[in-house]
């Protein structure tokens, strides 16, 4: 007689979402800047996603067990499946770093809340900004900023690229990770909770301070 073994959610999280916790990682790096602190981040975001994971199927996919998801999944929905569940545990990530530099007294690997926040947020770039080949006064687009970052990506990767990188604050990192990993700025606005035109300003802030420093 055959036993029927039941799924459980444990099973259905690893299933789906173990492709993606590399690029999890990464954006934890990008946040912290400290291996053993990303590795931390990265672990405690898989254990709350992991006991929020009911809920997120429940609320995107309608399905309450993991038998109803298998007869749900498809090779199209799994790649669709793995996507969505990285952009849910990024914002779970980003929330669980602001939420521990907020309740530590004590700045943590010198990051504090500051590091998060900037206090020019502008859509068009500044008098004095020098990003690529954009005139300084003219406005920022998202076709002006996605030539921008060409220009610099070709230009600039060196030795130096990870210690200029690692002196962007915390906000102007993971934006500029999540840009590389080729996420819309609408994308990366809705992940990091934050306005399209702030997006677009720090990016351009932070590619004219790593384009300063190439120098």
């Amino acid at each position: 007689m055959t036993t029927f073994v039941k799924k459980n959610w444990n099973e259905v999280f690893q299933q789906h979402s173990e492709v993606v916790w590399d690029s999890l990682y990464r954006f934890s790096l990008s946040l912290t800047r400290n291996q053993s602190e990303a590795e931390d981040l990265t672990q405690q975001t898989l254990l709350k996603a992991l006991q929020a994971l009911p809920g997120f199927f429940k609320a995107n996919y309608f399905v309450e067990t993991p038998e109803e998801l298998d007869k749900l999944a498809s090779e199209t929905m799994t790649q669709d499946l793995q996507k969505h569940l990285l952009n849910w545990m990024i914002k779970i990530a980003k929330n669980s770093f602001l939420d521990s530099r907020n309740r530590s007294t004590h700045k943590l690997n010198h990051i504090s809340l500051e590091d998060w926040s900037e206090s020019e947020d502008f859509f068009h770039l500044s008098s004095t900004a020098e990003v690529g080949r954009t005139h300084p006064k003219q406005q920022l687009t998202p076709d002006s900023l996605s030539q921008l970052e060409n220009d610099f990506f070709e230009l600039a990767l060196d030795d130096d690229w990870q210690k200029r990188f690692e002196d962007l604050n915390a906000r102007q990192r993971s934006i500029i990770f999540l840009s590389a990993e080729e996420y819309s700025y609408k994308e990366i606005a809705q992940l990091l909770d934050i306005p399209l035109g702030t997006v677009m300003s720090t990016l351009s802030r932070a590619l004219s301070k790593l384009r300063k420093s190439a120098k």
